[in-house]
């Protein structure tokens, strides 16, 4: 059934202003609040300065859909002078530490078997400083938590430097640090541009990799799926074909649990509505052979996964179709083609740029994140001391 999506979001009775400044923060917590925020939350997200496909009403609302279950929803809604200026939604989550039940508060998107990036708060245009502020500070008078977990964050983004600000200055301890590098091509006006930046080995490969699949099989054709009646005959070969290709290489692979499909096929069609998705295919004997699965907002293009029939692989047929979608998203007038998170080596061959995401972690001074940060934090480092490897990175 389509979420409820009218505008029955009513303003805030009259309260004193949280402490430091004129924004209060509401706290919504019914699932059905999160539906109804979905118009003036796409408005907001438009009008904002810096906003992303992962912290869109539509991905936001489709991972709790799925995700959530009954775990405690809070929806932080900072508003001044009854005027939305940020939404932050979270939610606690409870994960044993030593064999102690911990309360983690994190971003909703995050905790499922699908990463996004790019988290954070949707802030008005003018107003992402204070705005920030007032929730940083509201977060940390959320009940019930032990850990305060917010991993993905753009590292410029005001929301980082002011949780880490409040959590330190309510004297919680707090750390912070690389969550994930992140490649991207700063894309050029053209695809000869494109190709003409890239060492002459590069260039050559992408060439001859696609004359010879052409060669080889003079009828495939690349394309844009189009056509939102067929969608779910796309998706599920896309899971095919990812699944496909992971087992023939012995490694785990995504589209492997219900929630996963659930989730995805959900949202790809909440996209295409919108024009946000990208599912370029390639067809050879008129199956597709390869599907690389991408969101496209704001000039941006973010490959999110992509499948080949491994039956093809003498001719290439995943590297062939990552360099059609890079063509038409250059064709498409966008700017940069971002691979999101997962270090490969053909990330690093075709970027030009990398960027990174950061986490902020505080924690209560309590035996509950005490036992969270000795299980997470200090085990591992004392362990990698004692064996003389290097302190392996931190699984929050």
């Amino acid at each position: 059934m389509a979420p409820n999506t009218d505008p029955v979001f009513r303003p805030l009775p009259v309260r004193p202003p949280h402490a430091g400044g004129d924004i209060a923060v509401q706290f919504l917590t019914a699932p059905a609040e999160f539906a109804a925020l979905a118009p003036e939350w796409n408005r907001l997200h438009e009008e904002a300065a810096a906003a992303s496909v992962f912290n869109s009403w539509i991905w936001q609302y489709q991972w709790w859909q799925v995700y959530g279950g009954e775990q405690p929803l809070r929806i932080l809604v900072a508003l001044e002078r009854g005027a939305m200026v940020g939404i932050l939604p979270v939610y606690i989550h409870t994960k044993s530490a030593l064999g102690v039940r911990v309360r983690r508060l994190r971003f909703v998107g995050t905790g499922g078997d699908t990463g996004p990036d790019d988290l954070g708060p949707v802030l008005a245009p003018g107003r992402e400083a204070a705005a920030a502020a007032a929730l940083a500070n509201a977060l940390l008078r959320v009940a019930q938590t032990d850990v305060y977990l917010f991993t993905d964050i753009d590292p410029d983004s005001v929301f980082a430097q002011a949780l880490t600000g409040a959590a330190a200055a309510a004297g919680l301890a707090v750390t912070t640090d690389l969550a994930q590098r992140i490649f991207f091509i700063r894309l050029p006006p053209s695809w000869d541009a494109f190709l003409k930046a890239l060492p002459s080995k590069r260039r050559s490969g992408i060439r001859c990799a696609r004359a010879k699949l052409l060669a080889t099989h003079p009828g495939a054709r690349f394309f844009v799926w189009n056509d939102p009646a067929r969608l779910d005959q796309a998706i599920d070969r896309l899971a095919v074909l990812h699944r496909k290709r992971w087992q023939t290489a012995g490694s785990s692979h995504s589209f492997a649990t219900e929630q996963y499909m659930d989730f995805h096929r959900g949202l790809m069609h909440s996209l295409m509505r919108r024009g946000w998705l990208r599912l370029y295919c390639l067809e050879i004997g008129g199956e597709l052979r390869a599907i690389t699965y991408c969101y496209r907002l704001r000039s941006r293009v973010f490959c999110m996964q992509a499948g080949f029939d491994p039956d093809f692989a003498a001719v290439a047929p995943g590297a062939v179709l990552l360099g059609y979608a890079i063509e038409h998203a250059i064709g498409e007038g966008n700017e940069v083609f971002d691979f999101l998170r997962g270090e490969h080596m053909y990330k690093n061959q075709l970027a030009n740029g990398t960027r990174e995401s950061r986490y902020v972690v505080a924690f209560r001074p309590n035996a509950r994140a005490w036992a969270y940060r000795l299980r997470r934090i200090h085990l591992p480092a004392w362990k990698a001391r004692l064996t003389g490897k290097p302190v392996p990175y931190i699984e929050w």
